[in-house]
């Protein structure tokens, strides 16, 4: 393990947690919170304006369009913009803890977070991996009501309903939409999100 010449806030040792999207922390993007669009963490953004009409940020475990990083699910990672990206993890958080905060929490939460679930509201979930029982989670941390969870594998489900008090739906059991329509009322959920991979 080493740590490069511009990197001053870090030291071996250290137990880091780092995003999979790649931000300089310096650019105009970045500077408001925009990492996803970083100006400086992918240098192949020019390949991606006749697709995407911009260029987005580098993404660890992507293509070469995204910046050719490699994954980030290895025993060593090159991380760029260290000083940065890799935020140190407190010594009381394990690292069990410590692991979904770069990626499924995050995840899962941001697509709670852009349901603008409002106190009361009834969210749907569809998926019960990792992810979206960490959106399940975020969702009744924003206000949801009821959380309705879809999937097909019994063990998700009753996690789902044991871990978070969700309601679930098995969707080789019933078909999802008469279900949701049915536990609602008739009326269907405030929000769906998609947390299936």
């Amino acid at each position: 393990m080493d740590v490069g010449n511009d990197v001053k806030k870090l030291k071996v040792g250290d137990r880091v947690v780092v995003s999979s999207i790649i931000g300089c922390g310096q650019c105009a993007h970045c500077s408001r919170q925009q990492w996803s669009l970083c100006d400086n963490s992918n240098p192949n953004g020019g390949l991606q304006e006749p697709i995407f009409g911009f260029g987005t940020a580098g993404i660890f475990g992507y293509s070469h369009l995204f910046g050719g990083y490699a994954g980030a699910q290895a025993e060593y990672v090159r991380i760029p913009f260290a000083d940065y990206g890799a935020i140190k993890v407190p010594q009381e958080i394990t690292d069990a803890q410590a692991l979904p905060i770069s990626d499924a929490f995050p995840t899962g939460y941001m697509g709670a977070d852009l349901c603008n679930i409002q106190r009361g509201d009834t969210v749907a979930v569809w998926g019960c991996g990792p992810v979206g029982q960490f959106t399940i989670r975020s969702a009744y941390l924003l206000g949801a009501e009821r959380v309705i969870a879809i999937d097909r594998f019994p063990e998700r489900l009753q996690m789902a309903k044991e871990q978070s008090g969700a309601e679930i739906i098995n969707y080789e059991e019933v078909d999802a939409g008469e279900a949701l329509t049915e536990m609602t009322g008739g009326r269907g959920p405030d929000s769906c999100v998609d947390a299936v991979a």
